[in-house]
Formats: C-alpha cells, sequence, structure tokens
C-alpha cells in the first residue's frame, strides 16, 4: 500500500482513498476500472470534475478520442480515459501531461466482455502494467489492488508547486537574462522532461526582463496554443512585479514602458525576420532541424526550449543532432537542465509508470565483449513475451531514428505482415531491421487505386509508386519495404546495417519477393548508404517533413532481372528531378543534388553545338546570360555520366545552385564566399573550362 495507508474494500471507498493519497502527496496515480457500464458511470460520477475521453459513451465534460489533443496547454483534474475498444496511445502520452498533481488517471478497461477487432499483444502488454507497483486496479468483481510504491518524505510537499518558483528555474532565469546582457551569439537551451515548468520559466523570465527596460521579445512556436503557458506566467510575474502586461491581441502583450512580448509563427519570421531584443523559442524539438538552423543565422540572442521525455516526439535524437548543430554554429552556447517537476510532486507514481509501459526509459545496452555478429529474424510474440529484449530492440530505434513516437511501440509488436531482424554481439542487440511486405494485389483492385477510387492502408511505398506513376506493376508484384534500420552508435561504420539490408532481401527472395525498397528523409550520408548497395531512386516528394525538413526520397531494387518496370520508373525519376531543381527543389543541398543525378539514365547529351558554347563560356567568349540552356544541358549529362558520384567542389555546387536551381548570384556568393556575379561567374567558368575535353576547349 502507498506510503502504508489502508482503504475501505467498497470501490467507490477506494477511489476516493486513492485521489485523497492523490492530493496529499500532490502526484498522479494511474487507476484502472474494470466493469460493465453501471459501474463505471457509479464511479466516475464519484468524484468531482472529471473529463471522460470516449468514442461510445455520452458523459458531461466529454471529448471524443479526435478531441483529445484539445487538452494540450491546459491543465486538467481527473482524467478518464475510454481505452475499452481501442488504445490511441499517442494521445494518452500527450495529454497525460496535461493532469496536475493530486488527481488520477482512469483507465476504463471494461469487463472483458468487449469484442476486438483483433488480438493485439500490445494491448494484452498495456493492460498487464496495471499490475505495475505505481498503478491501482478497481474491479466490479470485488479485486482491489493499491501502488505499493513508497513516496519520498524528505521534502515538504506544497499544496500548489506550480506556484513556487524552484531552484532549477532561478538558474534558468538567470541564464536567460544573460542571454540577453551577455556576448552576442551564445544561446541557451532548456532542456527538461515534461511538466519541469519550462514554458513557465520562459515567461517569468520574459516578464522580469520586460520589467526592467524596454524590451521586445519575439516567441515562436509550431502553434500559439503551445505557447500559453509562457504567456499565462509572463502575464502573472509582471501582475506580482505591479507591472501589469495589457493584452494587445491573441499574439502578445505590450507593458507601460514599452515593452512588448509578441508570438510569430516559425515560417513568418524567417519571411519577415521581424527585429526583437530576445528571441524565445517553445518546443524547439517540433521545428525542423534546417529552420532552426536558418534561425541561428537571422538572430544572435536566442533561448530554445526542448522536452526530452523519453523519446516522445523528436526528443532524444533531436537534442543530439540539435547539440550538434549548436557546437558548428554557436560555440558559447549554454545548456541548462530543469530537473524537478512544477505541476506534481517529486517520484510521481504516473510519470514513472508511463515510462515504464511506453519505454521512455530505454536505453540501449553495450557490448561487454567484441564478438561476431549474428543476425535472426525475432517474431512479435518473441518480443511480446521477453521485455529485455524487447526494451534493447526499441532503444535501438529511438537512439537513431529523428522522429519514434507510441506508436512504434504498437507497430512494433501488432505488425501485420512485418519482419524484424536483429544484430546481436553475443546477448547484446547492436541493430535491428524492421520491413514490411506490400502489393500483391489483383489488376482490378490497382487500377481502383491508381484511378484515385481507392486507398491501401499499410502500402504507403507500393502506393505511392503506383499512384504517382500510373504503373500498376507496383501494386501487382509483392514488394518488402525496409521501414527502419538502426545500429548502437558505437558500433556502426562495421558493416552491420549492410548486413541487416543483405539479411532483408534473403527474406525477400525466400519469399519470393523481387523488389526491396525504402524511403526516408533525404540527405546525402544516407543517400551513399542506400546507393552503395543498388537502390535506385524512384521518386522524391516535394513537401517537406515537418520535423526533419528533408524531402522523402523513394528507392527501389530489383532482385530480378525481368523488371521493366523498375528501369522505367528510374527513369521518369531521372527524367523529371532535373526540370525539378529550379522550382520544387531550389533548396535542396548542392551536393545531394549532385548524387541524386549521378547515374541517371536517359540524359541526353549536348549536341556539338551546344558544346561549342559551353566552350565559348569557358574560354571567356561568351557570358553567362548567353549560354543557359547549352550550359544547362551539358552540366546535366556531366552529372549524370562522371565516374565519382561525390562531388563537393565549390564551383561545381555554385554551378548547381545558379544554373539548376537558379538561385541569384547574390545568394551564391553569399553562400561560397564570392565577391558578387562578376567573381562567381568568373569561378565558375574556370572550373567549366577544367572540365571541358582538351579539343573542346580549344574553340576559337
Amino acid at each position: 500500500m502507498m506510503n502504508g495507508d489502508t482503504v475501505a474494500s467498497d470501490p467507490i471507498s477506494t477511489l476516493l482513498s486513492l485521489h485523497a493519497m492523490a492530493q496529499r502527496d500532490y502526484v498522479r496515480i494511474p487507476v484502472f476500472v474494470s466493469g460493465d457500464q453501471n459501474f463505471l458511470s457509479l464511479l466516475l460520477n464519484a468524484l468531482p470534475n472529471i473529463t471522460l475521453v470516449s468514442d461510445d459513451w455520452d458523459f458531461p465534460d466529454r471529448l471524443f478520442w479526435r478531441q483529445a489533443k484539445q487538452l494540450l496547454g491546459q491543465e486538467t483534474h481527473t482524467l478518464a480515459l475510454d481505452v475499452r475498444q481501442h488504445i490511441d496511445v499517442e494521445k494518452i502520452c500527450a495529454i497525460s501531461g496535461c493532469i496536475k498533481g493530486g488527481e488520477l488517471l482512469l483507465f476504463l478497461v471494461g469487463d472483458g466482455d468487449e469484442p476486438q477487432k483483433n488480438e493485439s499483444l500490445f494491448r494484452d502488454r498495456f493492460l498487464s502494467f496495471a499490475s505495475h507497483a505505481n498503478a491501482a486496479t478497481i474491479c466490479q468483481s470485488g479485486f482491489i489492488s493499491m501502488p505499493t510504491l513508497t513516496l519520498s518524505d524528505t521534502r515538504e510537499i506544497l499544496p500548489r508547486l506550480d506556484t513556487v518558483t524552484t531552484p532549477d528555474q532561478v538558474k534558468a532565469i538567470d541564464a536567460i537574462e544573460r542571454v540577453l546582457s551577455g556576448h552576442r551569439r551564445r544561446p541557451a537551451l532548456l532542456v527538461a522532461d515534461r511538466g519541469r515548468g519550462k514554458s513557465s520559466t520562459m515567461g517569468m523570465a520574459a516578464a522580469s526582463i520586460m520589467h526592467c527596460s524596454k524590451k521586445r521579445i519575439v516567441v515562436t512556436s509550431p502553434s500559439v496554443a503551445n505557447v500559453d503557458t509562457l504567456f499565462q506566467h509572463a502575464e502573472r510575474q509582471s501582475s506580482l512585479q505591479n507591472t501589469p502586461l495589457l493584452r494587445k491581441n491573441k499574439y502578445g502583450y505590450v507593458a507601460e514602458n514599452g515593452s512588448e512580448l509578441l508570438f510569430v509563427a516559425p515560417d513568418a519570421l524567417l519571411q519577415e525576420t521581424p527585429e526583437c531584443d530576445l528571441l524565445m523559442i517553445d518546443e524547439a524539438a517540433a521545428i525542423p532541424l534546417p529552420m532552426l538552423g536558418q534561425i541561428l543565422k537571422c538572430y544572435s540572442r536566442i533561448v530554445f526550449s526542448s522536452t526530452e521525455h523519453g523519446y516522445e516526439g523528436t526528443g532524444r535524437a533531436f537534442s543530439t543532432r540539435f547539440r550538434s548543430m549548436l557546437d558548428a554554429k554557436a560555440k558559447g552556447w549554454k545548456e541548462i537542465r530543469l530537473n524537478a517537476p512544477v505541476r506534481w510532486a517529486e517520484n510521481d507514481p504516473l510519470e514513472a509508470w508511463l515510462f515504464a509501459t511506453f519505454l521512455f526509459d530505454a536505453e540501449p545496452y553495450l557490448p561487454l565483449v567484441i564478438t561476431d555478429v549474428v543476425i535472426r529474424e525475432i517474431s512479435n510474440s518473441e518480443l511480446s513475451a521477453d521485455e529485455g529484449l524487447l526494451k534493447q530492440v526499441f532503444s535501438l530505434l529511438v537512439s537513431a531514428h529523428y522522429q519514434t513516437s507510441p506508436n512504434d511501440l504498437v507497430q512494433l509488436l501488432d505488425g501485420e505482415n512485418q519482419s524484424v531482424l536483429v544484430a546481436f554481439r553475443g546477448d547484446v542487440a547492436v541493430g535491428v531491421a524492421l520491413a514490411q511486405r506490400e502489393g500483391g494485389f489483383d489488376e482490378a483492385l490497382a487500377k481502383e487505386v491508381v484511378s484515385g477510387k481507392r486507398r491501401l492502408r499499410g502500402h504507403l511505398l507500393a502506393q505511392s509508386l503506383a499512384t504517382h506513376t500510373g504503373t500498376l506493376d507496383a501494386l501487382t508484384d509483392s514488394l518488402l519495404r525496409i521501414t527502419r534500420v538502426a545500429v548502437l552508435p558505437s558500433c556502426r561504420q562495421q558493416g552491420i546495417g549492410h548486413a541487416l539490408i543483405a539479411s532483408v532481401e534473403q527474406i525477400a527472395k525466400r519469399s519470393d519477393i523481387t523488389i526491396v525498397g525504402t524511403s526516408f528523409g533525404a540527405n546525402s550520408e544516407l543517400w551513399q548508404f542506400w546507393s552503395s548497395m543498388g537502390y535506385l531512386p524512384a521518386r522524391l516528394g516535394v513537401q517537406r517533413d515537418a520535423a526533419s525538413g528533408t524531402y522523402s526520397l523513394q528507392l527501389i531494387k530489383p532482385l530480378a532481372c525481368s523488371l521493366e518496370w523498375i528501369g522505367d520508373l528510374h527513369s521518369l525519376f531521372s527524367t523529371n528531378f532535373p526540370h525539378q531543381l529550379n522550382e520544387q527543389f531550389s533548396t535542396i543541398e548542392p551536393t545531394l543534388v549532385a548524387q541524386l543525378l549521378f547515374s541517371s539514365i536517359d540524359i541526353k547529351p549536348p549536341s556539338e553545338q551546344m558544346l561549342k558554347q559551353v566552350a565559348l563560356f569557358a574560354n571567356g567568349a561568351l557570358g553567362y546570360d548567353l549560354v543557359t540552356g547549352s550550359l544547362w544541358v551539358w552540366f546535366v549529362h556531366w552529372l549524370a555520366t562522371r565516374d565519382d558520384p561525390e562531388t563537393d567542389q565549390m564551383q561545381c555546387c555554385a554551378l548547381i545552385m545558379r544554373v539548376l536551381q537558379r538561385r541569384s548570384w547574390k545568394e551564391v556568393a553569399e553562400v561560397f564566399g564570392y565577391q558578387g556575379r562578376k567573381d562567381t561567374e568568373a569561378s565558375i567558368r574556370h572550373w567549366v573550362a577544367t572540365q571541358l575535353p582538351t579539343n573542346e576547349k580549344e574553340i576559337e
């Protein structure tokens, strides 16, 4: 029993006792409630201020599951989640952070007689955590279990911790103020798990800065709703300082001394670059890294906040990459970590339960000895039965991928037509690859999909290739899509990733599958890896990924030489990509452009007359403006047919930006450090001359 408490045996008394415990210790407790509708209603009506999330139950303060994220940015009392029919794990993890200390999280699991659509290993595992040390269970059958975790008595528990500034927050506020008063280009990064008061800290710091002198502070975040807490605490702090902020509009405040606190969306921030004394970026992990890089370039005094609640959203992988960016672009940056919770007390039972249930705390193991790598296929049931193995495999996915969500845990356990290959050194998992079977449909269904009349669930690559090219074979042939590849960081560059992919290809061959494919956010490193194994580009999406800021590249590899349609798709890519560079892909890195054009097929060579014009340009006889078409045809052909796929020469990249992507002379000059158009054109001209055959250079 928690802290040795005793409770009455009837369900309502038990629930009220749990609520009293939570209020006394300012913590949150997960409670599983099992029974029929009348029993569940009886318990829900026993507590005040309950919010129910359910698709099948009319109840005061009820939200449908699709509306659940409306709770984000708010603070709720007891929350009841109806999980009898389905478990929306992403929403559970998101909205659980809205529950304040002193309240309960009720999981309504029914009486076990509800029909389930499919058997679910994930659901079985989820329900097993009702017996976790931090959870309580109340059953209509009479079974009752209470949390066994003993809370720490080492600190005084206050009625509302979020009205008190913690020592961590005091240090953070000081660090934020030093960003404004200290040397330029020394940003601060506030890092914490959820509930530690990052947004409130930034709000209090903003109010303090605005109180001392006239300053303009701009706040950006993926959504204006995300900064409600920041604004509320700025408003409250300014009232305590007797310098109240006046609400200017939905997006900002103004103080009596002329100070301003404004919200500006990230895209508008880069387009309009409004002037400010300090820029605050709340939930930086939800903004694409390339966009953050541009913001770093435009603003010299910045405070970032990032949630590192296990793997949720983009937390851990984001922070690793973002720190590397800060090291490169702002060497004097400082990290401030907030450890003490403010919305609930230390040792919160619900927080510990969430970490265990959804593997927020999963960390990769390190092999103690270097042994040969053994790869074997693991079944869903084996993962479900071995919690240690599940943690190892999932931790690898978390550490390697930019976006890992709780739904990935569901997919790992319940994914249909899925292959899981794990690379072991001894008993330690050092690499994992996931692959999904797609396609294999009849021609009639394939035609309906291509014509837009049908959509197929779970066949992302096959369907995308078919609908964007009109190729029915992409749906009628069977395809194995590699969805994830992850290798322990300390074991990379040792051939483990290649070995995993080779094993996936062997599984495909044994299953008479003749195509293997994948898709990922395109970058030079990943392209080098996949192209070295014979994978060909088939399609590049025209919309950037919201989190990584990259374009999705789809690759395919035929395992049989008779598949002509694979070559047709590669040919379509080779035809369209060069013409998309000056519009859809005008901002892709030039080195990646060169890599994607390498070995393109059906690229027409320049005519003899075009070559003469390019040679005249190289010799200085003709200016750039007179040879743009000939130069374009020659350059695309040169990139497609060169011997080496890697091109990092500055002049070549400058030519890609100017000739293929049509970026301005001014921009090209700024990127590569030229003095202006004349200097840029002279450098490009010299480089072109070095690439032409000797007989072409001698044209007079």
